[in-house]
């Protein structure tokens, strides 16, 4: 796999990507959802931006795999290591409700959606929606609790 570039660890430089990545497909994905000429402008580019930042994830964390193996392992960077698991859990269940609420606004799917009961279609706009943001906010904490375990994990015995 993708353990390193030009002879150095590749985690870190992946795990910055993916650090960009995430809050940047969540922040899409909330004004998607919130916002109506969002959604219509860059609803299916967010679907995409998605799926992409899920494929980002994999190679951050088997770099890391690859990594921890070569390092002492500290408690916390088991921790560390846990989280980035969870967050590839979190960002497919993003891409999954991101990719729901696209296909529920976009013209491409409109006779599909048309057949559904008017309230079938609330209740998946409303729940995609609602998983979206639950989705978006939890991938993003999770970036900002693995970045900075992985801080601690790399930096913590220092005296500054």
């Amino acid at each position: 796999m993708l353990e390193t570039i030009n002879g150095l660890p590749a985690h870190p430089l992946l795990a910055h990507l993916v650090a960009v990545l995430v809050p940047v497909t969540a922040l899409l994905a909330v004004l998607v959802v919130l916002w109506p000429a969002a959604r219509r402008r860059i609803g299916g580019a967010t679907a995409f931006v998605a799926a992409g930042t899920l494929l980002a994830i994999p190679l951050a964390t088997t770099a890391g795999s690859w990594l921890q193996h070569r390092v002492m392992g500290s408690a916390i960077l088991r921790h560390h290591a846990a989280l980035g698991g969870q967050l590839v859990v979190w960002s497919a269940l993003l891409t999954i409700a991101m990719i729901c609420w696209w296909a529920l606004h976009t013209p491409l799917f409109a006779a599909e959606v048309g057949m559904l009961s008017p309230m079938v279609r609330r209740i998946g706009v409303g729940l995609t929606g609602a998983g979206t943001l639950l989705c978006a906010a939890t991938s993003t904490w999770l970036v900002v609790r693995i970045g900075h375990t992985g801080a601690e994990a790399m930096w913590g015995g220092m005296a500054c």
